[in-house]
């Protein structure tokens, strides 16, 4: 019995942990027209919480169906610091890998574009997050919407 009392306790304390690990991440669903060159610009601001000052802003995406041609990527950029991420493959449930800009508390450009014309649905995920990994605070704005 007492083996059963730590598992399920085990468990419960997993759980517990699960949101605090995955729920530091914010989600913007949009769309691209059909243009070749129809870009969305969004400005992510990282700021300090109680969990500190920001070091990076971490953003992925992922091409919703319908499946097209187009491969969506993501830049983001910081200053002098940019990074970019595509999402290689249309319709799964898996977003790109990672694109992570060490700019610490501050105003971020991101930009969502595609390979090719054809409309798009993606969800962007984005996070500021502190150099331990916790969440700072972070808000999105749009200033562009192809």
């Amino acid at each position: 019995m007492s083996n059963q009392k730590i598992n399920v306790s085990g468990l419960v304390f997993i759980l517990l942990l699960l949101p605090v690990a995955m729920g530091h991440a914010a989600s913007k669903k949009g769309s691209l027209g059909t243009s070749s060159s129809a870009t969305d610009y969004y400005r992510v601001t990282c700021s300090t919480n109680a969990n500190g000052a920001t070091s990076s802003l971490n953003v992925k995406i992922i091409d919703l169906a319908p499946v097209a041609s187009p491969m969506l990527s993501v830049q983001v950029i910081k200053g002098i610091k940019a990074k970019n991420t595509t999402d290689a493959k249309d319709g799964d449930t898996k977003s790109s890998p990672a694109a992570i800009v060490q700019g610490g508390d501050g105003v971020y450009e991101v930009r969502v574009n595609k390979t090719e014309s054809g409309a798009e649905l993606y969800a962007l995920s984005y996070s500021c997050i502190n150099s331990a990994g916790k969440a700072t605070g972070v808000s999105i704005a749009t200033v562009q919407n192809q």
